[in-house]
């Protein structure tokens, strides 16, 4: 009696600090139970106990298998990204190259332009001045004098070294009052500067020698 008053306490015992702990569930504490009672345990079919050792091996492998397509997804996600940014630089690229090349174009086609403008220009100038030339060479000298004392001093230069030398010699003749004076000695100091004539040599414009036109 004292025996199995013993082992009855030691069971309990045994349980209540199982039930504790936390290692003793309802099932397990059944089973002890009926081990003390000397029932004959059932083992739970060999069905049961594969289906719950494959449970979580199954979702194991699913969270595994899912994880795997995630990260190829991504994968390709990240290579479709990159090979998009590899097309639009090397669509950038070749707009880049082709505005460059425009623009040289460009430039070229403006410098051609402005070279033809200038030529034109340089024509049109050289034609009015031949032009001008004539006349002046058939103008009476006093009314050729006229128009050079409304032009700048280079531009008178340039219709005397022109003209024939009698015929320079005839305009620069009519320049007499003071202010015609000053303005004809300007030209001959540019008519020497250019080495056209001398006039410390008294190469004037009232020597028959003098040189303007020879140039």
């Amino acid at each position: 009696m004292i025996l199995f008053v013993v082992n009855s306490l030691a069971l309990l015992g045994l349980m209540g600090y199982g039930a504790a702990t936390g290692r003793f569930d309802q099932e397990k504490r059944q089973q002890y139970l009926a081990t003390w009672r000397g029932e004959k345990l059932v083992s739970p079919p060999p069905e049961e106990q594969a289906k719950e050792e494959e449970e979580p091996t199954q979702e194991t492998g699913t969270k595994i298998l899912a994880a795997q397509l995630e990260r190829e997804i991504i994968n390709r996600e990240l290579q479709l990204y990159a090979q998009q940014l590899r097309d639009k630089e090397f669509t950038i690229t070749v707009a880049r190259d082709k505005l460059q090349k425009d623009l040289l174009e460009l430039q070229s086609r403006r410098d051609e332009f402005q070279d033809e403008v200038t030529q034109r220009n340089e024509k049109a100038r050289e034609e009015g001045f031949q032009k001008a030339l004539r006349n002046y060479s058939t103008m009476k000298a006093k009314y050729v004098k006229d128009d050079f004392m409304q032009m700048e001093d280079k531009d008178v230069v340039r219709y005397l070294t022109a003209m024939k030398p009698d015929v320079a010699t005839a305009i620069l003749e009519r320049f007499k009052t003071p202010e015609e004076m000053a303005k004809r000695l300007r030209v001959m100091q540019l008519l020497e500067e250019e080495g056209i004539i001398d006039i410390n040599q008294n190469r004037n414009v009232s020597s028959n020698s003098t040189d303007i036109g020879n140039s």
